[in-house]
């Protein structure tokens, strides 16, 4: 009888050992993606940054190009 609850046991046994390191594994693998997130939400904020300091640096010229015409233009 105790021979037949130790073979039941070593069955949940190597099941729980098997889903622990299962876990394991999946917890290291979500570490590993919760990184690469955040390193790509880095790159995007530089982007983001980058393209409103260029568009506002472009707009700056837009307005500089259009008083200069303007000018230009009205006088003969």
């Amino acid at each position: 009888m105790n021979g037949a609850a130790e073979g039941d046991g070593g069955g949940y046994k190597r099941r729980y050992r098997a889903l622990k390191r299962r876990l394991k594994l999946l917890l290291y693998e979500q570490e590993c993606f919760q990184e690469e997130l955040r390193r790509a939400q880095r790159k995007l904020l530089r982007v983001s940054r980058d393209k409103s300091y260029l568009l506002d640096r472009l707009l700056q010229y837009e307005n500089v190009d259009d008083d200069s015409s303007g000018t230009n233009g009205g006088a003969p």
